[in-house]
């Protein structure tokens, strides 16, 4: 049997001040509209305060488009869209304040209406119209504005390839030409006779060999899927990684438009789906520093919006950071298995299934401001983890701004972040607390029954986290070792004494007795002042004797008891046993 004794203090002050909640200040914005065709306009006022000339096409079919961006970035013009039958309104009126005098038309009467033509005219603006008898004619035909010895060959049925690689073929001035599956469209191929090199978006099942066979010096780029296909071109043919700009692989429209700016900041297109960014897109996204959504949320959902901020943070607990909606914490990670009091304002999100991956965020009216963990469950862009040794850990801190105010707390990002120890460990980092700055209050009117509670089941998780770090079998919760607990941490309180053997001599284990445990082998922890579970885990991981009854291979169970009151104003009590 183990008998171990012992108190750490820990008092914690906490600032007061003003209760805030905003937005991450992670460097994602979104250029959208009502619809397509004012998101169109959106990009161009992003992008152009005037230009001579524009490139209109149609807005509900691809076809006649898919070459438009190559064409558009050499004349500096954006691209807007239309109706086939109706020139929009608001596409009108940005033409209009970009004082363009010539409309380059992609497509032929079919795609869009002579009438629209003559609307242009009546403004006194030249036409060019670009169309051929299909798709394939009318890329071979813009594909003749680009005098490159190289061309690009997409397939003409669908879009996502030829939108990937339109921003790399516009800032290169590669025209992109079109083809059936598995057959060269005649028309295409007249364009590329001419060429001396040839790029293949797509894969076998996109564009067969046999139509490879018949393009000169050719590279490929493709993959199982669109998304895999944008990864292998972004990887092949990369832009600069300032930013990206991010838009729906479902829908050509807004990747449409936003080609031409993202080739005019040497950006990539990166394709999501609208809930979702896909596997082989999420390798690609830590590569950036910032990105520019394209389209409303019905087109690139805010889910994946935080997914993007996430990605430029510098911590992030299993993806969730702070300052996320509770909607993504849900999304990302599932229902909580529990929500627990806390002493602030907030409540705590208990995410327990796996010790090895244990975490709890808090969660402040739909947003989370705060979050610990002591467990290898998230991710620091600087490299910074649990294991690390304390000036490791300050150094890193230090590199990435962080300013120390009091031992091992610094604030960061208006944010506090505090670093927890273990010294029994070579005094590498064991835990890591990370709380918006104006969230640091205590919260007066806190439910003290609900935070018992709430902190005994912590503090079993907290342990339970630490044994897994140490590759130990989880403990599982006893009722009568935590009744045993509870009564003994009150007794401490109530009666004023601060020991294993209470004031009529009976001992943890007679006690364990009484409670009707049976026990081969048993041990006890105590502590009291720690402001909460995280701090009282900590003081016990600090102290060998406790910490050892903490990772004991021996202990099956555990019970623990928090009563507040008394001279340390909360008791605590672990009885750990082996039945």
């Amino acid at each position: 049997m183990i008998k171990k004794t012992g108190i750490t203090i820990l008092l914690i002050i906490l600032a007061f001040s003003l209760v805030r909640l905003d937005t991450a200040k992670a460097n994602v914005n979104r250029i959208s509209g009502e619809n397509r065709f004012d998101t169109a306009v959106q990009i161009s006022l992003w992008g152009w305060n005037q230009s001579d000339t524009v490139v209109l096409a149609n807005g509900q079919t691809f076809p006649d488009a898919l070459a438009g961006g190559p064409l558009a970035y050499k004349m500096s013009a954006p691209i807007l869209l239309t109706y086939k039958n109706r020139l929009p309104s608001e596409t009108l009126q940005e033409i209009e304040r970009l004082q363009a005098k010539h409309i380059y038309i992609l497509g032929g009467t079919g795609a869009i209406d002579a009438t629209i033509e003559s609307i242009l005219k009546k403004k006194k603006m030249k036409i060019t119209r670009i169309g051929g008898d299909d798709r394939f004619q009318t890329a071979a035909k813009i594909a003749s504005y680009l005098p490159s010895k190289k061309a690009i060959v997409a397939n003409g049925r669908n879009f996502p390839d030829a939108l990937a690689v339109a921003p790399y073929a516009a800032k290169n001035g590669v025209p992109i030409v079109l083809t059936e599956a598995s057959t060269l469209p005649s028309s295409t191929k007249k364009i590329t006779d001419q060429k001396v090199e040839t790029i293949i978006v797509g894969g076998n099942g996109v564009i067969s060999s046999g139509v490879e066979s018949e393009l000169p010096d050719t590279t490929r780029y493709g993959g199982i899927n669109r998304y895999e296909t944008v990864r292998n071109i972004i990887e092949g043919l990369p832009m600069e990684k300032k930013r990206a700009y991010v838009a729906t692989g479902t829908n050509f429209a807004d990747a449409l438009s936003g080609s031409v700016l993202a080739a005019k900041e040497n950006a990539s297109i990166l394709l999501v789906k609208k809930e979702a960014i896909p596997t082989p897109i999420k390798s690609l996204v830590n590569s950036y520093d910032s990105f520019s959504i394209l389209g409303g949320n019905n087109a690139v959902s805010s889910g994946v919006g935080e997914k993007l901020t996430g990605s430029l943070e510098e911590f992030r607990f299993q993806g969730v950071h702070l300052n996320a909606t509770e909607e993504f914490l849900r999304s990302s990670l599932g229902d909580p298995q529990r929500i627990d009091e806390s002493r602030f304002s907030f409540n705590w999100y208990v995410y327990n299934l796996d010790p090895k991956k244990y975490i709890q965020y808090g969660v402040f009216k739909g947003i989370v401001v705060a979050v610990y963990s002591n467990s290898n469950s998230w991710v620091s862009q600087s490299g910074l983890k649990l294991g690390l040794g304390k000036t490791e850990v300050e150094t890193k801190l230090n590199q990435i701004g962080a300013s120390h105010n009091q031992t091992n707390d610094y604030y960061y990002d208006e944010m506090l972040i505090r670093t927890y120890y273990d010294k029994n460990d070579g005094n590498t980092l064991s835990g890591l607390l990370l709380m918006r700055e104006d969230f640091t209050i205590t919260n007066p009117d806190v439910n003290i029954t609900e935070l018992r509670n709430s902190m005994e089941k912590q503090i079993l998780d907290q342990a339970n986290a630490l044994r897994a770090r140490h590759l130990v079998a989880p403990l599982q919760a006893d009722a009568k070792a935590q009744e045993a607990a509870r009564a003994h941490s009150k007794d401490m309180a109530i009666r004023n004494f601060f020991s294993h053997d209470n004031p009529d001599g009976l001992s943890s284990f007679q006690r364990m007795d009484q409670a009707g445990i049976s026990y081969s082998s048993a041990g006890e922890n105590i502590a009291g002042g720690q402001f909460n579970a995280i701090a009282v885990h900590d003081a016990w991981v600090n102290s060998s004797g406790h910490r050892k009854n903490i990772l004991s291979p021996l202990f099956k169970k555990l019970g623990t008891g928090v009563y507040f009151g008394g001279e340390y104003g909360v008791y605590y009590t672990q009885d750990f046993f082996t039945p």
